[in-house]
């Protein structure tokens, strides 16, 4: 750059003498902004390459955080998962023994109902519909089947479908509600033992002699012709004197199970499905009293990723700039901003429980001149040269301390004075060996080496030392005996 510099002056010399000195120098003035900017602009993309390195550097630590974080809660998210499946599993049994509970309480009431004479015709009672299909006497439902349908949706809400009571020989039916399909299908039935055959079907015959286990039935799911509703059905057979005299249905929506896990999705921050596909983990387990169509409760992988991915990231991004902040602060509490030294403060209790040192001081000459010469500035930066310079000179093993303005110490390795004296002598032949901030920079050194000894003492005995250094001119290395 500098050569392409005397290319265009030596061009500019060569203009013919009739030029102007006013135009000679509105061109040189040119040419030096030119090249000025081209320095500003180099200067500028070392910057924006140094910032660019140390956004780098940041973004791998906190990948590096992020993914170990990451993995730690994907796994523990799993097994929280895992183990919130099976209490979703018993709470899910829970509400259907629940349902069945409150459904063989109808058989009490239905044997104590008082019968009426109606004729044939629909009629409307407590929101219960009844069919009659040929006069007959009626057992009166209606308010009962209105009290079953209250305390079943406490359990389970809109997923109670329909609730329906089928008289044996079928010569009427109440309905909760009662549907076209429903209405029209009881009417046109050529069948007075439907009740019948379903139980049998269903193996619910002499359910009366059953002590435990399951006196109804579960079916599996199907969808109910005319209203396409997906749902399973309880079968409850009514028994008296050994007489199947009734047969009470209660159709539940198929979608209990997953309005079930939803819910406990959103009080327990679980991703469980009820679905049988793709999944990482999954149970199959039957309902009770149902011996088709079991339930899956699962987990996926990609649920588990979506739900901890942002919380994760957010989490990982707090910890990071915590981090961060609080080695920023320890830092500032350890270490000398302007040298990089650590600070007289944080180091001075360390020294005072030593008692073996090799310890030199270094103070910078005559630099009470070069403040009140070239101002603070200019000794700030007289003092960043000096310390870095003294950083390349000592090991990992070495510590530096700035003790005061402009002097320092440094704590060596080495228990030999000789091999001291010669780290010393290496500061301060590199200190002297180049100007700094445009300034012939010395210093003197005093220093110490005993491995029995307080700090005060050997303080005491290197301060001799420097200025010992001091006063024999300055620029040199002393060592105390």
């Amino acid at each position: 750059m500098l050569n392409g510099f005397a290319d265009h002056y030596d061009a500019f010399s060569s203009i013919r003498d009739n030029v102007s000195l006013y135009e000679k120098q509105r061109l040189i003035t040119f040419f030096v902004d030119i090249y000025s900017a081209a320095f500003i602009t180099l200067r500028m993309t070392m910057l924006r390459e140094l910032m660019l390195l140390q956004l780098k550097r940041h973004a791998f630590i906190f990948s590096k955080i992020w993914a170990l974080l990451f993995c730690f809660f994907l796994v523990c998210y799993f097994f929280f998962n895992v183990i919130s499946i099976n209490q979703l599993e018993r709470g899910v049994v829970d509400d259907y023994k629940n349902v069945y509970s409150i459904s063989r309480r109808f058989s009490s009431y239905y044997n104590n109902a008082k019968t009426i004479n109606l004729d044939e015709g629909k009629y409307f009672r407590s929101d219960v519909s009844v069919v009659v299909i040929r006069d007959t006497k009626v057992k009166v439902l209606s308010e009962g089947i209105y009290k079953l349908r209250t305390e079943l949706e406490k359990l389970i809400g809109d997923n109670l479908w329909t609730i329906a009571v089928f008289q044996n020989p079928s010569n009427y039916v109440h309905l909760d509600p009662i549907r076209d399909n429903y209405e029209q299908f009881y009417k046109t039935r050529e069948d007075d033992n439907i009740i019948g055959r379903i139980v049998h079907n269903e193996n619910l015959k002499k359910t009366y002699q059953s002590f435990y286990g399951c006196n109804l039935k579960l079916t599996e799911k199907y969808i109910e012709e005319g209203t396409g509703e997906n749902i399973r059905s309880i079968y409850y057979p009514i028994y008296n004197k050994r007489h199947l005299d009734a047969l009470l249905v209660v159709d539940i929506k198929a979608s209990l199970l997953h309005e079930r896990v939803e819910h406990y999705n959103s009080i327990k921050s679980t991703v469980i499905n009820s679905q049988n596909d793709n999944n990482l983990y999954q149970k199959t387990v039957y309902l009770p009293c149902s011996e088709h169509d079991p339930i899956t409760l699962g987990i996926n992988l990609t649920d588990l990723i979506k739900k901890i991915f942002l919380p994760v990231f957010l989490f990982s991004l707090t910890l990071y700039a915590v981090s961060y902040n609080v080695k920023r602060s320890k830092k500032m509490l350890q270490y000398d901003a302007m040298t990089g030294f650590y600070r007289r403060d944080f180091y001075e209790n360390r020294l005072k429980r030593m008692k073996a040192f090799s310890l030199l001081i270094i103070d910078i000459d005559n630099f009470k001149r070069v403040n009140d010469t070239y101002g603070h500035k200019k000794g700030d930066e007289v003092i960043q040269q000096v310390a870095k310079r003294i950083l390349d000179c000592v090991t990992q093993h070495d510590y530096c301390i700035r003790w005061g303005g402009e002097e320092f110490i440094v704590l060596l390795d080495s228990g030999s004075t000789i091999k001291s004296q010669e780290k010393a002598e290496r500061i301060r032949s590199a200190i002297e060996k180049e100007l700094i901030a445009d300034l012939q920079v010395t210093v003197s050194i005093g220093g110490v080496v005993d491995d029995d000894t307080t700090f005060s003492d050997a303080y005491k005995r290197a301060d001799v030392a420097l200025y010992q250094s001091k006063n024999n001119g300055r620029n040199r290395v002393t060592m105390a005996n």
